[in-house]
């Protein structure tokens, strides 16, 4: 039988996860391992293209119960503030979390 969650747990153990820490809305912070994809967003609007600064976080649930809009990640010595609703995988173990620099 395969347990998803401990190979998500052994997946953010790995080198490609990173510390970082999680400050909600009202609530202090709390140490997190996020596995980062930090690169420019290009939005088409008509024939225009916008780049615009952007980073995604795949968070696990064990670590961060309800992520929010306007939540902080801190990691790498940069800030970002979370927008946009997280959404979570099919088995419910991981959130993908928008973020901007803050």
């Amino acid at each position: 039988m395969i347990d998803f969650a401990a190979d998500v747990a052994a997946i953010f153990g790995q080198e490609m996860a990173v510390y970082g820490v999680d400050t909600p809305s009202g609530v202090g912070p709390a140490s997190i391992r996020v596995i980062p994809r930090l690169d420019d967003a290009e939005p088409r609007f008509g024939e225009m293209q916008l780049v615009s600064e952007r980073a995604v976080f795949l968070v696990q649930v064990a670590d961060v119960a309800q992520p929010g809009v306007g939540d902080t990640i801190v990691t790498g010595g940069a800030t970002y503030t979370v927008q946009g609703a997280p959404v979570r995988d099919a088995r419910r173990l991981w959130w993908t979390v928008e973020a901007v620099p803050a």
